[in-house]
């Protein structure tokens, strides 16, 4: 059950939330009313350790209710809007009048269950979760579900396979290439006997010379559909060009450094291939990770 507080006291929770190192699960806590018909639920977000290169978690924000439902598939309509603050952090804001959408299958019998009908759900790293703070319209409950990472894999432009899968065929309905792209391949193992989701993140770079400040690749990515089949492919398109800050160095050190920019986030799916073109430059690469669902809370 969630409680509703006073503001002065979210004030307070919204402050904590901001430089808190706590860890922890969804607290799924309602701290007030805020704007009319909208309230704000403080997410629980792991900190990293001291000097530790753990990898940050990805959170899901998952909107949904609770409500009587029969066989067919039911998702709760809405969406997520992204907004920014002064000081340049986001939040997001769930926006839905309640209603939901199900499949039409004729069920075997009239039982019903209660299900926490979800709707669309949007990831946020945990390092840019602050202020961990999301707004969702009344009546909606907001959980979350982290998303544990594994190290980063190289793909291979080389395509070098011995067994013919169901991916391995499909692969001949892709584009074999693209003017002024590399193609990368990817087949997933199959993993049997586990109940978890999981999640493939596409990671392009380029290894550059670098000072101390951050610094990221420019770039996005597009996602296009193979007309008559209803897969898809990914293109980066980018220039090459690097964006960092500007702090002052205390020497003129550099080293040489993979930069990553924009990512993508796909299902895992053995039975296809992950195709991405990445731009035929010197220096470019493509990585990528596995995520690893944690419990909905």
């Amino acid at each position: 059950m969630t409680k509703q507080l006073p503001v002065l006291l979210l004030i307070t929770l919204f402050s904590a939330a901001c430089g808190s190192t706590k860890t922890g699960s969804m607290s799924n806590v309602v701290p007030a009313r805020m704007l009319d018909g909208y309230y704000a639920h403080v997410l629980s977000v792991p900190s990293p350790k001291k000097e530790s290169g753990d990898l940050p978690v990805k959170i899901e924000i998952v909107p949904g209710k609770k409500m009587e439902v029969d066989c067919n598939h039911h998702s709760l309509m809405g969406q997520f809007t992204q907004k920014e603050l002064s000081d340049g952090n986001r939040y997001y804001v769930f926006e839905s009048n309640g209603e939901t959408a199900s499949t039409l299958m004729g069920c075997p019998d009239n039982t019903k269950h209660i299900e926490f009908v979800q709707g669309r759900t949007v990831f946020i790293d945990s390092r840019d979760a602050l202020p961990s703070v999301i707004y969702a319209s009344e009546g909606i409950e907001i959980k979350q579900r982290n998303w544990n990472p594994s190290s980063s894999y190289e793909m291979d432009k080389n395509l070098n396979y011995t067994v013919e899968t169901e991916a391995t065929k499909t692969l001949k309905v892709y584009p074999e290439s693209l003017e002024g792209y590399d193609r990368y391949v990817l087949f997933l193992p199959e993993i049997k006997n586990s109940q978890k989701e999981r999640k493939i993140e596409i990671i392009p770079g380029v290894t550059a010379e670098v000072d101390c400040n951050q610094h990221g690749l420019m770039g996005t990515f597009v996602e296009k559909n193979i007309e008559g089949w209803g897969y898809s492919y990914l293109i980066f398109e980018s220039d090459g060009g690097i964006r960092s800050t500007r702090m002052a160095c205390p020497d003129n050190t550099r080293k040489t450094e993979l930069i990553t920019g924009a990512t993508h986030l796909m299902d895992y799916n053995s039975r296809l291939p992950v195709v991405v073109f990445i731009p035929q430059k010197k220096d470019f690469s493509v990585q990528y990770r596995v995520w690893e669902a944690g419990e909905l809370k």
